[in-house]
C-alpha cells in the first residue's frame, strides 16, 4: 500500500491575542515554515512516500503568509477551518477562503467551535459535524469532503458518528506514517520546538520499529475504546 506523510501546522508568526498558552507551542516562524518548505521541495522528487500538508484552526496567518509562500513553490495544502471563527478577528474571512480556493488550496471542516467531539453528546455533535460543515460550505460555495479532529481526540463512538457524515476523509494527531486510500490518517504535528535536523528525520521517516509500533497500538486503542 502506497503511504504518505501528513504534516499538521496552525499558526504562523507571532500568536495572537486570541491564542492560549497550550495553542502558542504549536505557532512557528515565518523562517521555519519556508525551511520546511524548502526541505519538502528538496525531498520531493527522490522521496518514496509524499508529503501532504494540512493547517488547523483557521488563523489569518493561513492567507497572509502560508498561502503566498504555498505559491511561490508551487505547493498545495488543506485548511481545516472552526465555523464560529470565520470573519473573527485574528482568522480567515470570507474573502481569505475565496482567496485560498483560488490558489488551489483545499478546505475542510475542524468543528464549529474547537471543542473535543469526543466529549460531546448527540446535540453537540451535531452542532461541530452537521452545522459547522453547512456553515463552511455556505462560505465556500463548495462541498466540504474532509475533516481534522481537533485535539486528536476520538474514540469508537465518535468515528461511527464520523462516517455516518460520509467524510472522503479524517485526519488525526497520531503521528506517523498514513495510508493514502485510508479513511482515518494520522498527522505529525509540527510545533515551536522543531529545529532543522528534526524536519530532516520527519520527512526521512526515521522511526525505530518499537516507536512504529507503539504509535500503531496507541491507534488502535482510540478506535476500540
Amino acid at each position: 500500500m502506497k503511504k504518505e506523510l501528513v504534516i499538521s501546522l496552525h499558526g504562523i508568526g507571532a500568536p495572537h491575542e486570541s491564542v492560549n498558552a497550550e495553542e502558542a507551542s504549536f505557532w512557528i516562524t515565518r523562517t521555519a515554515f519556508t525551511t520546511l518548505l524548502e526541505k519538502i521541495l528538496a525531498t520531493q522528487a527522490r522521496a518514496k512516500v509524499p508529503t501532504v500538508i494540512t493547517f488547523d484552526d483557521g488563523n489569518l496567518s493561513d492567507a497572509t503568509i502560508a498561502l503566498p509562500e504555498l505559491a511561490k513553490r508551487g505547493l498545495k495544502a488543506a485548511f481545516f477551518v472552526c465555523a464560529c471563527r470565520v470573519g473573527a478577528p485574528h482568522y480567515l474571512d470570507r474573502a481569505a477562503l475565496t482567496d485560498l480556493l483560488a490558489g488551489g488550496m483545499e478546505i475542510g471542516t475542524h468543528g464549529m467551535y474547537h471543542q473535543d467531539w469526543r466529549a460531546l453528546d448527540e446535540a453537540g455533535l451535531d452542532c461541530e459535524l452537521i452545522q459547522a460543515r453547512r456553515y463552511i460550505e455556505d462560505m465556500c460555495g463548495q462541498s466540504v469532503t474532509k475533516a481534522a479532529i481537533p485535539f486528536g481526540s476520538y474514540d469508537r463512538r465518535l468515528l461511527t458518528r464520523l462516517r455516518q457524515e460520509r467524510l472522503e476523509c479524517v485526519y488525526t494527531s497520531d503521528r506517523g506514517l498514513a495510508q493514502s486510500d485510508s479513511w482515518l490518517k494520522p498527522r505529525e504535528t509540527m510545533d515551536s520546538s522543531w529545529g532543522e535536523s528534526h524536519i530532516d528525520e520527519i520527512l526521512a521517516h526515521k522511526l525505530s520499529l518499537r516507536k512504529s509500533l507503539r504509535r500503531k497500538a496507541a491507534m488502535l486503542y482510540k478506535r476500540q475504546r
